[in-house]
């Protein structure tokens, strides 16, 4: 909660600045003002969701004040369904629901008839056995879990106590799980029939059974059991049972000879994997503890510039760091380790023959984010290990199988190659339009985004900046599959809950499988982010928009059995609403509008600017206007800066003051600021140069719009942005106050420091990425100088408020000290705000509701001539 004294304070200093007779803001029209009481009234829309059978439609509104509702309604818009503080719904049995509550209740909804059950002392849920069951967890005092079974009627027909550990089959038709049965150590199938269960005892005896896996068809499963009374014992055996079969094997990790050396790493999430053919069972393993010298039992550290990594990072990893994948086939007893020396284990391809492993030691020390590696490739049926790739960059580490497990596509020198396992080729997928995009900083390219592999495996599916091409493996074919490039317009796989786009998940263990003989639904939005919409690739090649729009077209998702989708639709002065969109031909509906209050004020709009920087390069931002806009008055202005924001044109803001770095457009444009979110291209040497004329030149665009006053213009940013504010600021007399939150003020220091989030130098940061010097600081010392904020301490003239966490693991906070030691020392006028046990952003909400308070009061007294708050006065 917000203490009442903030609260009542800032609603008097907003009251006097909009209804003083002030020269920039005069009382031309009354109109109702949204203050900080009103924010409650607003509600962020999450977790949209669509049943199976089309039916029904979820979503949930999140409230500053915890007072969440959670919603079911039918496609036709009518609600059926309101629960307080209900979350983590799922749609079973075609017209049911299910829901968590507060303290450990679970709701049971039947959408028809509106009958609802309660139970108490369920601490999660899943749905089994074709959605006909639910399975209730509830945790006990000795730390055991009992799992209640009910049938599709909500009644309890099992009851299974002390469970240590458990899993659900894939196919949802089958549970494993291992309990103490009156004092007997067990492992128990348990099978989803028809209104009722049964069991069967796979395993017993005096072990601790844990980490149950199922085989990806549910024919097999295989789990871990350590002797409870067998002396000299450290490791566990591994037991495989098939369930058709009925038949148990195993293996002591402990007493194998091909095991020597390694012990099992049970800390890794894939400890246990069996293969998709049921052929093999996969475990990791670790080198035996090897201590270093360094890290030993004193408390002297014992920091060595030779070290392959530097001390924390040893003292985390150990002096190997080396995860190893052994390989068991039950029928034959063989056992093997994949890789060789320190070659790491990476991934399998798609039908688990072939496995991965890399080895970055020959790369160490690095200067980069992380090292470099050598690619290998075990065969794991005949044991072979030969080099796959060698000196492959972490930001070019893509590698994504194809789903027979044939073939690994990966991108390498500017291209997508594609390899072979069984004749160990590389083929090129030739393009005519790059496919890859090269970055304004110096790093290796990246790709435009990996779409997928045809089922067969025969051909992969790839983007440019553009379009989607799909490519035959051999490399003899390509076609462009849309006609984007001509238009401006941007197509992407519609992600409807099975895309897993690579630019957003490097490492993906198998591609999606598209399905070229069907439809194939695409996203689609304008290359200025202007417009976006929905689009559908027929199996003959033709391509047919369905809508396209200038708003914010997100979250497709659609109903597993029927041809009925739902998206999200907003703009930043649209609160989000749920479309709904039946049949062929595109039929849509909003059923639901989110914060009706909205309409109750003089909302802003936005709109994109455009403007070039003085190499005579294009670009855009976004501006914001202020509520109730006259086009009469001049207004004051709040510049907010970072690197690319031109997809925020679009977006609706909730107000609030729950803001982990303390800014929120619509709070500012609530209160008669104008906003903009300036684009910037960065010269490598030169990231605070090319901001403060990028950001200027932005500013000044707006400015020649007349209804800006030039000398009520505010600047603020936050991590990089907080960097650029820092510099932009230390350059030029343009804006009369600026706002920097973890920021970077003296690039040579920070350099030199030791980044505590990823216990690596943060040197990479400035050489190979956001930083863009491209250079080390020994090789180009004038520009870490030219570029910092610190080196123009002397000049700075405006007021300077900055904001870190004194836990900032991200942005050393002696980053924002080291500026108000240097404002301090030359008599500035400069506020920092320290907060304790906070990161890199405000995570307490008491914190953040005090950090977005006082950037309201410090713009309010710097660009309106409010009253001065009595936090930002010296003692």
């Amino acid at each position: 909660m917000v203490p009442v004294y903030n609260i009542k304070n800032f609603i008097f200093i907003s009251l006097i600045c909009f209804l003083s007779a002030c020269p920039v803001f005069g009382q031309v029209k009354k109109v109702k003002l949204l203050t900080e009481d009103d924010y409650g009234k607003w509600s962020q829309m999450i977790r949209e969701g669509i049943s199976d059978n089309g039916n029904w439609v979820q979503n949930q509104l999140v409230y500053d004040s915890g007072n969440d509702t959670l919603f079911v309604r039918n496609t036709k818009g009518k609600e059926v369904l309101a629960v307080a503080k209900g979350y983590d719904g799922q749609f079973f049995n075609d017209n049911s629901f299910v829901y968590m509550l507060p303290y450990k209740r679970i709701g049971i909804s039947n959408l028809m008839n509106a009958k609802e059950k309660n139970i108490e002392g369920v601490a999660s849920y899943q749905i089994a056995g074709k959605g006909g069951f639910l399975l209730l967890t509830s945790n006990e005092e000795d730390g055991t879990t009992t799992i209640k079974v009910l049938d599709s009627d909500c009644t309890v027909i099992e009851i299974i106590k002390s469970v240590s550990s458990s899993m659900i089959s894939p196919d949802r038709n089958s549970l494993v799980y291992c309990h103490n049965d009156g004092g007997n150590k067990k492992v128990t199938l348990l099978v989803f029939l028809d209104h009722k269960v049964q069991k069967k005892t796979i395993a017993s005896g005096n072990y601790a059974y844990f980490n149950p896996v199922w085989q990806p068809n549910s024919n097999a499963v295989a789990f871990l059991g350590q002797p409870i009374l067998k002396t000299g014992s450290s490791g566990p055996e591994v037991i495989f049972y098939t369930v058709h079969e009925q038949k148990s094997y195993s293996f002591s990790m402990t007493e194998n000879s091909s095991l020597k050396g390694f012990d099992f790493n049970g800390n890794r999430s894939s400890s246990l994997i069996v293969s998709d053919d049921g052929m093999r069972v996969f475990f990791t393993l670790k080198d035996q503890e090897e201590r270093s010298n360094k890290v030993s039992t004193s408390d002297v550290e014992v920091w060595n510039a030779s070290d392959s990594n530097v001390y924390p990072h040893l003292k985390q990893s150990g002096r190997q760091g080396v995860n190893k994948m052994g390989v068991w086939e039950p029928l034959s007893g063989r056992i093997m380790v994949a890789g060789r020396g320190k070659q790491d284990i990476y991934m399998l391809n798609g039908d688990q023959q072939y496995a991965i492993t890399k080895d970055i030691f020959p790369y160490l020390p690095s200067d980069k984010e992380r090292p470099e590696a050598d690619y290998y490739v075990t065969n794991l049926l005949s044991g072979e290990v030969s080099l796959f790739l060698h000196q492959v960059p972490f930001e070019n580490a893509a590698l994504v199988f194809s789903p027979n497990g044939k073939s690994v596509a990966y991108f390498r020198e500017n291209e997508w190659k594609v390899y072979n396992f069984a004749n160990k080729t590389h083929i090129t997928m030739p393009s005519a339009l790059p496919l890859a995009y090269e970055a304004d900083f110096s790093a290796p390219r990246s790709p435009y985004g990996f779409a997928g592999w045809t089922a067969d495996g025969n051909r992969l599916l790839l983007f440019d900046q553009f379009d989607l091409w799909s490519f035959s493996i051999d490399g003899t074919e390509s076609k462009r599959l849309t006609r984007g490039r001509e238009e401006g317009i941007i197509f992407r796989v519609a992600d409807i809950g099975n895309v897993r786009p690579i630019d957003e998940l490097w490492f993906v263990e198998t591609g999606n499988e598209i399905d070229t003989a069907s439809t194939i639904l695409l996203d689609a939005h304008s290359e200025d982010n202007d417009k976006s919409g929905y689009a559908v690739l027929s199996p003959s090649g033709k391509l047919s928009i369905k809508t396209f729009t200038d708003k914010k077209l997100s979250g497709l998702k659609k109903a597993k059995n029927k041809n009925i989708f739902l998206y999200r639709q907003e703009d930043y002065d649209l609160p989000p609403q749920i479309v709904v969109v039946s049949g062929d031909k595109w039929k849509d509906a909003v059923i639901f509008k989110s914060n009706p209050q909205h309409s109750q004020y003089p909302w802003g709009h936005s709109e994109l600017i455009s403007y070039q920087n003085k190499a005579g390069e294009s670009l855009q931002g976004v501006l914001f206007y202020p509520f109730d806009y006259q086009p009469e008055k001049k207004y004051p202005m709040v510049v907010r800066i970072y690197q690319k924001q031109g997809n925020s044109l679009h977006t609706y803001i909730v107000p609030s003051l729950y803001n982990t770095t303390g800014y929120n457009t619509s709070n500012l444009t609530s209160q008669g600021y104008f906003v903009l979110h300036p684009d910037i291209n960065y010269t490598i040497g030169d990231p605070g140069v090319s901001a403060v004329d990028c950001v200027i030149a932005a500013t000044n665009a707006v400015i020649s719009k007349g209804c800006i006053d030039p000398a009520r213009i505010g600047l603020i940013g936050q991590s990089f942005g907080g960097y650029e504010t820092f510099f932009i600021a230390s350059q030029t007399q343009l804006f009369a106050t600026a706002i920097a939150g973890a920021g970077i003020s003296d690039m040579g220091s920070f350099y030199l420091s030791m980044g505590w989030n990823y216990k690596t130098p943060d040197a990479w940061r400035f050489e190979h990425q956001q930083f863009r010097m491209g250079k080390t600081l020994f090789e180009d010392a004038e520009g870490y100088r030219r570029n910092s904020a610190i080196t123009f301490a002397r000049d700075f003239s405006s007021p300077i408020l900055s904001w870190t966490g004194d836990s900032d693991t991200q942005v050393n906070p002696e980053q924002s000290m080291i500026f108000y030691m240097a404002m301090r020392r030359l008599k500035k006028n400069h506020v920092m705000l320290r907060y304790p046990k906070e990161g890199h952003v405000i995570l307490d909400m008491v914190r953040q509701a005090d950090l977005s308070s006082k950037i309201m009061d410090w713009f309010n007294h710097y660009l309106k001539d409010c009253p001065k708050p009595v936090w930002s006065s010296p003692e």
